[in-house]
């Protein structure tokens, strides 16, 4: 009779709701909990008024809005490489079929707490555009605005400045040339002129496009034509003046009485590449030259294999060999007198000859 009084008693208790150890738990909490000071009640309330306030208050305007026919419309911007929000990005909404002159639903700069903007607007169908300095511009999005708090996302793509120089291919200088920049469909993306003092020009260009034409042209000079595929190493235009039919290869090094050549030409090698990759008609002749040190038949043979060097690295670098031809002249073509070091130095030369 003992256990089935127990076991009565229990399904009595799981009946009656809460079990006995829940029970007794939130006793144990509602003790520990701290109890709050008569400032803190008092800020509590007044917090909780000030929100139920403001949300009436949002209520009341959203009611005035659809009696009014003007639902609110936000409209956001975006970097469409990142994904970041945009802020101070200028934001236009026109009817879809305004007039071209009649002044935007819309115009403002997106704020910077949420990067948007926002008015009420009437339903109907709108366009929306924007725009920001250092991005190309959104497409045109339209849109049916027919509810309260509408949104519209506008995505622009951030351009790429490519900077280059216009110089001489002998002298480095600075060289005064029309520059035109077209994009894949031979559209113009820049034009301008570059002058004879600051030959550095900059152009804003699309990465997601794989490639664009350069031309410059110049009445002394070849005109120049290439390509840039490449938006952070464009080596720049180097023009070749039209009078010159050769031109000695400056900062070319080998080592003492060898044909090796040495790391230190790597920048003068890079300028003969260049100079036959933007002229792929163009035939050249690699002529070397010696002081009179050694014998004529040494200094004959030195000379050939340097030209030799100097030729398998342009081939190396991807120039067709039948466009190079090579002359070894030894120490018979001398500028300057080989009477001291300097002049031996002189002497001791890479000449390129213009087929």
């Amino acid at each position: 009779m003992k256990h089935l009084w127990l076991i009565v008693s229990l399904v009595l208790l799981s009946l009656a709701g809460e079990p006995v150890y829940a029970a007794q738990n939130n006793r144990s909490n509602q003790s520990t909990q701290k109890k709050l000071t008569p400032a803190q009640k008092k800020r509590e309330a007044a917090k909780k008024k000030a929100e139920k306030k403001k949300a009436a208050k949002a209520k009341a305007a959203k009611r005035k809005r659809i009696k009014d026919g003007k639902p609110l419309l936000y409209v956001y911007a975006f970097n469409m490489k990142t994904n970041e929000p945009l802020s101070a990005t200028h934001v236009t909404v026109q009817d879809k079929n305004a007039r071209p002159n009649k002044k935007p639903k819309l115009s403002k700069d997106t704020d910077a707490k949420r990067a948007r903007v926002s008015k009420g607007l009437p339903t109907g169908m709108y366009w929306a555009a924007a725009a920001k300095t250092g991005f190309f511009g959104s497409d045109t999005l339209f849109f049916n605005h027919k509810e309260d708090e509408d949104t519209v996302k506008l995505y622009l793509y951030p351009e790429t400045r490519l900077t280059f120089t216009v110089t001489d291919s002998l002298t480095s200088r600075p060289v005064s040339a029309n520059i035109v920049v077209r994009n894949p469909q031979g559209r113009k993306v820049m034009q301008t002129t570059s002058d004879s003092v600051h030959s550095l020009l900059a152009v804003l260009l699309d990465d997601r496009i794989p490639f664009y034409t350069i031309d410059a042209t110049s009445p002394r000079y070849f005109p120049f034509h290439d390509t840039i595929a490449d938006f952070t190493g464009y080596p720049g235009v180097v023009m070749s003046p039209r009078e010159v039919k050769s031109f000695v290869l400056h900062n070319i090094y080998f080592a003492n009485g060898k044909t090796r050549i040495l790391d230190t030409s790597e920048q003068a090698l890079q300028e003969l590449y260049q100079f036959l990759r933007i002229r792929p008609e163009q035939r050249i002749r690699i002529v070397g030259h010696t002081d009179d040190i050694g014998s004529d038949r040494s200094n004959q043979v030195l000379s050939e294999g340097r030209c030799h060097e100097v030729k398998q690295e342009m081939v190396s670098r991807g120039i067709a060999p039948e466009r190079i031809e090579i002359e070894g002249r030894g120490e018979k073509d001398p500028i300057v007198p080989n009477d001291s070091e300097e002049h031996r130095q002189m002497n001791r030369r890479v000449e390129i000859v213009l087929l």
